[in-house]
């Protein structure tokens, strides 16, 4: 989320040589000092409830499986920091069930829409090297 369709042709690029992208960070790679622009999202926030009260979390999962691409999963929001077994649980148990619900093609175009957090994957957009994709 926030990459749009086809980042900077890396999505057609990876599908033309059979190359399979794989989101590690769907909800951003952040650092505690950085804001949680795709946590927070307004838009992401909306669509969530739209289906049942989803989190934000949840909603870009389902856009990453939705555009074919595979993904990693953490057990909770704040980067797999569980404190108890019984978080970790809730939060796979939910990730899971994004299995068993869609975006409709109207949130997936404004999805696609979003250039934030700053147009470019989470991999080339960290605090540790900011602006090194395209540039």
């Amino acid at each position: 989320v926030g990459m749009g369709r086809d980042l900077k042709g890396l999505k057609s690029y990876s599908e033309k040589r059979g190359i399979k992208i794989f989101s590690y960070g769907q909800t951003g790679e952040l650092p505690e000092s950085v804001p949680r622009e795709i946590l927070e999202s307004p838009l992401l926030g909306r669509i969530g409830k739209a289906h049942g009260g989803r989190t934000a979390g949840e909603v870009a999962l389902r856009w990453v499986l939705q555009n074919g691409m595979g993904a990693s999963v953490r057990p909770t929001s704040d980067f797999g920091k569980c404190s108890d077994g019984e978080s970790c649980g809730v939060g796979i148990r939910r990730q899971v069930e994004c299995l068993g619900w869609t975006l409709t093609k109207g949130e997936m175009a404004e999805l696609d829409a979003m250039t934030s957090p700053d147009d470019n994957p989470t991999l080339f957009s960290s605090s540790g090297c900011p602006g090194a994709y395209g540039t």
